[in-house]
Formats: structure tokens, C-alpha cells, sequence
């Protein structure tokens, strides 16, 4: 059965999609915000330094984005089928597992430092170069397990309600990054070390901004101190899941290094300095890109938990769309002006400022097929499609990247900066091609066991409703008695809403979804823009009591019948689960 067009999925992608814009613009400021003090003030070679310490950053983001996302999406799920208590363990276990390897890669940087940098393309005989990402990447390194912790707990309250908080937090710990470059940087002269000061205390405030919601009511989600065994075999499960999505991570640590060595010995730290340029502005589009992958992901994991398909591949639509033409603006930006954003960056030589608007105009021209697979593969992500995001992942971080960065490294390293358009474009054609020939899609269930009705405003008819479920129980073996209290439920929910949800509203829209579960349960879904209104916390006394309330009757046989139930106010939105 074809099921109709989601009354809900546009305004619950906007409520997320906004804040996601305003952190994605925070938090690419922030990281831009390294390179172009360091470079104003200490020229290529500051810039040079932050390009080198790329490869350690990937490395924290393959392992904090691999916890994250995989932990995130699988608490967003459980938490749509009204499993909080499991969710919550499955929270603190990756908390507690990620910040143990975020450990190990603090000490890893920092007992062996010269090593780490002759890995990234530095020795000491590089001279003040090496000097000034020495500086750098030891206090980054130290300040691994704030990056995972910020990170992680930023995924996990926009799984939740707490989505606004997520934003308003990561914005605000961006702007102190920035301030405090300024500071640092240019008014006390701390050079690189200052720089990377400055991150670490802002993603310090932004921890600071999430802990009142996870220590108050906002949200589900709770912090505890309380013992709690660690299940090593369901948290790597949930790395695993993740990594199909920070695998890409992986892929660009090679390809950061393989420049940064090409580079070095072509042009040395002129190219450096230019490649770290490209991939600052980069964040001013990607993370555009990303916000809507963001704003995505909890709403396709949530419908894909709900067996809502249709919603799932809606909000693909509206994320695809949003996503590219916020993209394109940033594109538009840095393309027709990259001599200002060179100036920005502080690469005022001619020769270098030569070399960097030819690689930021060739950037361009790659950057809107690279918004679409980082779209793609959050929406693979989140419904259980993990081959289809690793795939992804795969071609555009290393099947493609790696050799087309090897080819034009060996043979024509002076168009060294054809590698964006090239790779992006060739990843998401092969893409394209391997899943249309060679994937068979999963399904999130048999659109056969899924029956759907809008109710949109108070007038509608109920008998529509009871009529429709009656016949789809019947198609579905359903018992007498188990199909008159399904219907029942469905009914009575629906009045209640409609009587005391839409109090002083000719705009209220109730979705119902009704699942035949293989189980034999019938599934009642039902999500509304009502005020915030539980049905069943209605009175439901007994007769003869002082406040029985003859309205809420129906609302006691249901929770009497019922083998589940579940109320959350989730986006905006009332959603309430009935099993039967």
C-alpha cells in the first residue's frame, strides 16, 4: 500500500535544519579560525604547521565520529521504539569506551612526538616549521578526550530533544575558539601553541553549555556516575557501525599525508601553506553540507525505527535540497572572490596567491558532488544501510582519492589541485552505478503491513479511520477481539487529541500509522501538532471515584489491553506508541 506524504517531516527537518546551520557556521569559523590567525601573523609558515597537523586530527575524528554516529543512531532508534532505560546504558557505555582511545592517543602523540611528525612530512631539519607544529600538535594531542566528549555528547543531544542546545553550545564554544585566537595569537604572540589553546578551551565552554540538559529534564538523556560494565563487544559493534560513516576519516588521513609529503618536496612549505588554505575555506561549504547530513540523520532514524519509509526518504528530499543550495551560496563565495580569501588567510605573496586561486576555483568545481555523497551517506547511515555509506565512504576517501592523489603526485604534480574536482565527481558516478546494478536495498518493512491515515482537522470524519483499520486487520488475520481494541485504541486516542489537544486550533493534523508487526502485535503509531498533550495521562480513575473523568474510559481499557505503550515529545511534535 502506497503510503501518503508526511504531514510532519518538513517542519521537523526545518526545527532541526536551522540550528544546524547556525553551529555548522560557528564551527567553521572556529576551525578556520587557526589558520587564518596563525597565518596573518606568522605568514606560510604558520599556515604550513596547521596543514601538517591535519593527519592528527583525522585520527581523533575516525575514532570520536566513529563512537558518535554509530552510538547516536542506535540511541535515537530505541528511543522511537520507547526503550529509555537501554538507550541510556547504550549512551554511557560509548561515552566511557571513547574516552578511554581518546587516552591512548594523547599518550601516543605525546611520549613519541618526533615520529608522530616525520609521519605528517616534518623533521627537525625543517627548522622554525617543525618547531611551530611541534607546539601545535602536542597540546591538540593532550586535548583529545575534550574533542571526544564535546563531539560525542553534541550527537547525542540532537538525537534527543536537545538540538537547540547542541547548536547554541557548539556555536558559542566556536566563538570563544576565535576570541581567544585573537588573544592568544595576536596580542600575547603565543604563536601555534596559542592557537591550539584556544581550541581546547572552547570546546571546554561548549561541554559547559550541554551540562545543564544533560543534568536536568530537557531531554531523555542523563549523565551517571553510577558503575556500569562496559559490554566491549555491543560498543565495538556500534564503532563498527559508525566507522562506515568515519571511515572517510581514514581515507583523508592517507590522502593528508601523501599531499603533505608531495607538496613538501615540490614546493615545499609554500605548497603546504596553500593546500591548508583549500582545506579551511573547504569547511565554510562542507560544513553546510553537513548541517543538513545532521539535521538528517535523527529524522531518517527515527522514521526508519518507526517502519516509516516514505517519511525516511522524504526527509532525504528536503535534505538533498537544503543541503545543495545552502552549499552552492558558500561555493559561490569563495569562487568568484578568492583573491579576498586569500588575503583573509594572509597569503599575500604573488606567486603563492597564483597558486591558491587556481586551487580554490578547482575546488569549486568538486564541492557540490561532495555535498551530495556526505548527504547521501548520513541517510544510508541512519537506516541500517551501512554497506551503501561504507561504500561511500570507500570510493571517496581512498578507491578513487588515493590513486588519483598518487597519479597526479607521480606524474603531474603541478596540477596537484585537479584532485577535488576529479574525485568527487568519479566517487559519486561510481556510486551511482555500483548501487543501481549490483545492491539490493533493505527495506524498513513490507509497505503491505503498513496502513496510514491523516486526520487534518476537527470536521474529518473518525468513521474513515475505524473503517480503514477494520479492513487491514482483517487482511492481516487479526482477531475479533484484537482488531475491535486496535481499532478502538486508534479511535479513542484520536477524540482525545482532537477534544483536548486542538483546544483553540482549526490546524491540527493527527498522522496515525498502524503496523501488522510479524510477530502478530499490531503496532499503533500516532503523531500530532498538538500542544503538548499525553492522552494517556487523562484521569482514568474508576467509577464511583470524586475526579472520574467519563472521557478518559476509553483511555483505561486501552492501557489495560495494551502489551506497550509509549508518549514523547519529540520536535515539536506529540508522538505516542500503542502495542496490541
Amino acid at each position: 500500500m502506497k503510503q501518503p506524504r508526511d504531514a510532519f517531516v518538513g517542519s521537523m527537518f526545518r526545527r532541526l535544519f536551522t540550528p544546524a546551520v547556525a553551529s555548522a557556521l560557528g564551527t567553521a569559523l572556529s576551525d578556520m579560525a587557526d589558520a587564518v590567525v596563525v597565518g596573518r601573523r606568522m605568514g606560510e609558515t604558520g599556515l604550513a604547521a596547521i596543514g601538517i597537523s591535519l593527519p592528527l586530527y583525522m585520527v581523533i575524528n575516525i575514532c570520536m565520529h566513529g563512537f558518535g554516529t554509530g552510538g547516536s543512531v542506535h540511541y535515537a532508534r530505541l528511543l522511537s521504539e520507547g526503550k529509555t532505560q537501554e538507550a541510556l546504558r547504550s549512551f554511557h557505555r560509548v561515552l566511557r569506551a571513547s574516552l578511554c582511545v581518546s587516552l591512548l592517543i594523547a599518550a601516543a602523540v605525546n611520549l613519541f612526538p618526533e615520529m608522530s611528525l616525520r609521519l605528517m612530512g616534518v623533521s627537525p631539519a625543517d627548522g622554525a616549521l617543525y618547531a611551530a607544529t611541534l607546539d601545535y600538535v602536542r597540546i591538540i594531542a593532550l586535548g583529545a578526550p575534550l574533542f571526544f566528549l564535546s563531539y560525542i555528547l553534541n550527537d547525542y543531544l540532537r538525537s534527543d530533544e536537545g538540538a537547540s542546545i547542541a547548536s547554541a553550545g557548539f556555536l558559542v564554544g566556536n566563538l570563544t575558539d576565535i576570541l581567544l585566537n585573537i588573544v592568544f595569537v595576536i596580542g600575547l604572540d603565543m604563536g601555534t601553541a596559542g592557537a591550539a589553546w584556544a581550541t581546547l578551551l572552547g570546546l571546554l565552554v561548549s561541554i559547559a553549555c550541554y551540562l545543564p540538559a544533560l543534568l536536568g529534564r530537557t531531554c531523555v538523556l542523563r549523565l551517571s556516575f553510577a558503575p556500569l560494565s562496559l559490554h566491549v563487544r555491543e560498543v565495538f559493534s556500534l564503532f563498527r557501525s559508525g566507522f562506515s560513516t568515519s571511515s572517510q576519516y581514514l581515507w583523508q588521513m592517507l590522502f593528508l599525508l601523501v599531499a603533505n609529503h608531495t607538496l613538501m618536496a615540490h614546493l615545499g612549505g609554500q605548497g603546504v601553506a596553500v593546500f591548508d588554505m583549500v582545506q579551511n575555506a573547504s569547511f565554510l561549504v562542507m560544513y553546510l553540507y553537513d548541517a543538513a547530513a545532521k539535521a538528517l540523520q535523527p529524522l531518517a532514524s527515527t522514521f526508519w525505527g518507526e517502519k516509516n519509509e516514505s517519511a525516511a526518504l522524504q526527509s532525504r528530499a528536503i535534505a538533498l535540497r537544503s543541503g545543495l543550495l545552502a552549499g552552492l551560496c558558500a561555493i559561490a563565495l569563495i569562487s568568484l572572490f578568492p583573491g579576498q580569501v586569500c588575503a583573509v588567510f594572509g597569503l599575500t605573496q604573488a606567486d603563492t596567491r597564483a597558486v591558491a586561486v587556481s586551487a580554490l576555483r578547482l575546488y569549486g568545481l568538486g564541492a557540490s558532488f561532495a555535498g551530495l555523497s556526505v548527504i547521501l551517506e548520513s541517510y544510508y547511515q541512519a537506516t541500517d544501510q551501512e554497506v551503501c555509506a561504507f561504500v561511500i565512504a570507500l570510493l571517496r576517501g581512498c578507491l578513487v582519492l588515493i590513486p588519483v592523489t598518487l597519479g597526479l603526485s607521480l606524474f603531474r604534480p603541478d596540477a596537484f589541485w585537479w584532485v577535488f574536482p576529479l574525485t568527487e565527481s568519479l566517487s559519486l558516478l561510481l556510486f551511482l552505478l555500483w548501487k543501481r546494478r549490483m545492491y539490493t536495498p533493505t527495506r524498513a518493512l513490507d509497505p503491505a503491513r503498513i496502513y496510514s491515515h491523516t486526520i487534518r482537522s476537527r470536521a474529518d470524519d473518525i468513521g474513515h479511520l475505524t473503517e480503514g483499520i477494520a479492513q487491514f486487520c482483517s487482511r492481516h488475520h487479526a482477531a475479533p477481539r484484537q482488531a475491535y481494541f486496535v481499532t478502538m485504541a486508534a479511535e479513542e486516542i484520536s477524540l482525545a487529541i482532537i477534544e483536548s489537544g486542538f483546544v483553540g486550533r482549526a490546524d491540527g493534523v493527527i498522522q496515525i500509522t498502524l503496523i501488522a508487526l510479524e510477530s502478530g502485535e499490531f503496532e499503533l503509531r500516532i503523531r500530532d501538532n498538538a500542544t503538548t498533550f499525553n492522552p494517556f495521562s487523562l484521569h482514568t480513575g474508576k467509577v464511583g471515584e470524586g475526579d472520574f473523568d467519563a472521557d478518559a474510559m476509553g483511555m483505561r481499557v486501552i492501557k489495560q489491553r495494551a502489551a506497550f505503550f509509549f508518549y514523547r515529545r519529540y520536535q515539536g511534535f506529540n508522538t505516542l506508541i500503542v502495542r496490541i
